[in-house]
């Protein structure tokens, strides 16, 4: 990890945490307590506002800062710093939260790479917005906190088939998909890597034990083969679409090499390579009796199949 990088997840897990101990932050930074001094004589010189708490119960702890210095970002520390931005949008103590956030966007723009970090799905499709997003919200610092201290968690998880069960998990990352927050982790119950909805953990402790990230362990990877979330296969769209989609849809990006091609005031055409046949049927089927798909041939036969099935529920 770049220096860069501990600094932000040092005010992470003090964001989380609210304060700890020097020995704390070596520990889960993976540095010398030496290293961690260093950190906040870094932190004081860019007026970041740590305070040293003295006694049996002191440690550092975060009161806010002033700014950020306008640095040449790897990709690695501009995806930090979008991670960064996400975790203290809601700080009520960090009083630079939109300039942040402007400034998260302007490196967003330069190091487009940055995009990935949302959605793993390399692919833009209409999203629902999540119900309840207090629900998602509640314990995200917490898991993201956990996650970089590479420790287990204890969850009350409230699963469709199974209802409220405990859990011990190890949480390897979090990802968004669809404006949904997920927890790809490890449980010990199940014996095996799972995703885990954030909206439906209902409880969470933190456990001193650690555990070890497998090397050869890529979220990405898994979630191309799990829960239907993302998909490897590729298609190369070509719609028809009317009015009242033709302008909203000329408008957004779904395809990094898509085509739009106006027929008259209300009709487009699209072209573009997408993956995720789920989300794609379902982005087709959103836009109704407005779209006409006219290539692939194989998929206009999956959605006239899945006409017919829902046909059967009517």
């Amino acid at each position: 990890m770049s220096k860069f990088s501990n600094l932000l997840r040092l005010l992470i897990l003090l964001k989380s945490k609210k304060r700890m101990k020097t020995k704390e932050l070596a520990d889960n930074l993976g540095v010398s307590e030496r290293m961690i001094r260093k950190y906040m004589d870094d932190l004081a010189e860019a007026n970041v506002n740590v305070e040293s708490i003295p006694g049996p119960t002191g440690g550092y702890e975060l009161i806010g800062y002033d700014y950020l210095l306008n640095l040449d970002l790897s990709s690695e520390e501009a995806i930090s710093l979008q991670i960064a931005t996400t975790y203290l949008k809601e700080s009520s103590n960090f009083d630079l939260k939109y300039q942040l956030k402007s400034l998260n966007d302007k490196i967003k723009i330069i190091n487009e790479r940055c995009n990935q970090l949302e959605d793993y799905s390399d692919n833009i499709v209409i999203k629902p917005k999540s119900v309840n997003l207090d629900k998602e919200s509640k314990f995200e610092l917490v898991i993201q906190s956990a996650s970089i201290s590479k420790k287990k968690l204890i969850i009350k998880y409230n699963s469709v088939s199974s209802g409220e069960t405990e859990r011990i998990i190890h949480p390897y990352g979090l990802i968004t998909r669809n404006n949904l927050k997920y927890l790809v982790a490890y449980c010990e119950n199940r014996k095996k890597e799972l995703t885990f909805k954030l909206m439906r953990i209902t409880q969470v402790e933190v456990l001193n034990e650690k555990f070890n990230l497998p090397t050869s362990f890529s979220i990405k990877e898994f979630m191309k083969n799990h829960l239907g979330l993302f998909h490897d296969e590729n298609y190369n769209l070509k719609l028809l679409i009317k009015k009242p989609f033709s302008q909203s849809v000329s408008e957004g990006l779904y395809a990094e090499n898509q085509e739009i091609q106006w027929i008259d005031k209300e009709t487009i055409i699209f072209e573009g390579q997408m993956s995720g046949k789920t989300d794609i049927i379902r982005w087709i089927l959103s836009m109704r009796t407005s779209v006409t798909v006219l290539e692939p041939e194989d998929l206009k036969k999956e959605i006239k199949e899945e006409l017919k099935k829902m046909m059967k529920t009517i």
